[in-house]
């Protein structure tokens, strides 16, 4: 039974914005329901202001929160206010519950690797990724491994560890590969599995499985549907040899159906879950 945490409090009706990460996770969660496979939602609780502030600046979280300070997504939506304690929670839940009982476990949750320590940008407002690193460590994981497959570079995942000098998380972008054939989709998957051998110190994977590397995604471009299966299926086949749980989050995804939706985001999102499936019953 794969562990999903998800509340309906933590997805907003709408928002006024280019990507659609604030109203992603009730969409993912309906479509992961309807895949069929034995999945469980788990409860949890929001973070609270005193745990955002473990990897924000004070002044910038109680800002947001208070809808004074401009989101990741560029406006003041107290609708969105509201939802990102809750955002944070399901991955902060999801890390410690797969740290705590070496289990994988997912959060329908977007928009994390652009925020820094006192600033959003990108769609991104409270860094969940970095705030879940911080929590798990307390809990007794002595390190802690980012592997984040977002198209784009993990720039905000990056000035908190730097920032607040935190030595026990092990940051890996894929915008920071440097790729050199015509086929970059199998130069990134042949090499991806060395990669991942490098976390193998870990106590806890956090894996931002974004959905934008898609050759067909507008802000992506680069792997086919197939590469992102190979992408997920290595990742969950890696960790499971080496014993070390994955927590899951999901990044970024733009593309749009013919009616406006976000289907071929979804499909690649259900992808990411039947792969940890498939590795959990056949290896």
């Amino acid at each position: 039974m794969i562990k999903i945490f998800f509340d309906s409090r933590q997805s907003v009706s709408e928002n006024d914005s280019f990507s659609p990460s604030a109203q992603k996770p009730a969409q993912v969660a309906e479509s992961w329901r309807n895949l069929g496979l034995p999945v469980e939602f788990l409860p949890f609780s929001p973070s609270t202001p005193k745990q955002i502030k473990l990897v924000h600046k004070a002044a910038y979280v109680d800002g947001v929160l208070a809808g004074t300070h401009v989101n990741g997504f560029g406006n003041n939506s107290a609708e969105v206010a509201a939802v990102l304690p809750w955002v944070c929670g399901s991955m902060a839940a999801a890390a410690l519950y797969a740290f705590k009982n070496k289990v994988n476990t997912f959060s329908p949750t977007s928009g994390a690797h652009h925020a820094g320590y006192e600033r959003g940008g990108g769609f991104c407002t409270f860094n969940f990724l970095m705030l879940a690193a911080v929590l798990a460590h307390k809990a007794g994981a002595q390190k802690v491994g980012i592997v984040d497959c977002d198209m784009h570079y993990g720039d905000g995942t990056a000035n908190i560890i730097n920032r607040l000098k935190i030595n026990f998380v092990r940051h890996y972008s894929f915008a920071q590969e440097d790729f050199h054939s015509t086929d970059i989709g199998q130069e990134f998957i042949d090499r991806f599995s060395s990669v991942l051998k490098e976390f193998s110190d870990c106590d806890l994977i956090l894996y931002n499985a974004g959905a934008d590397p898609h050759v067909d995604d507008p802000l992506g471009g680069m792997l086919t549907t197939d590469h992102m299966r190979s992408r997920d299926f290595l990742l969950f086949l890696c960790m499971k040899k080496m014993g070390i749980p994955v927590a899951t989050s999901l990044a970024g995804g733009y593309q749009r159906d013919e009616h406006g939706g976000i289907g071929p985001v979804l499909e690649l999102h259900n992808n990411t879950l039947r792969e940890c499936y498939r590795v959990l019953t056949e290896y």
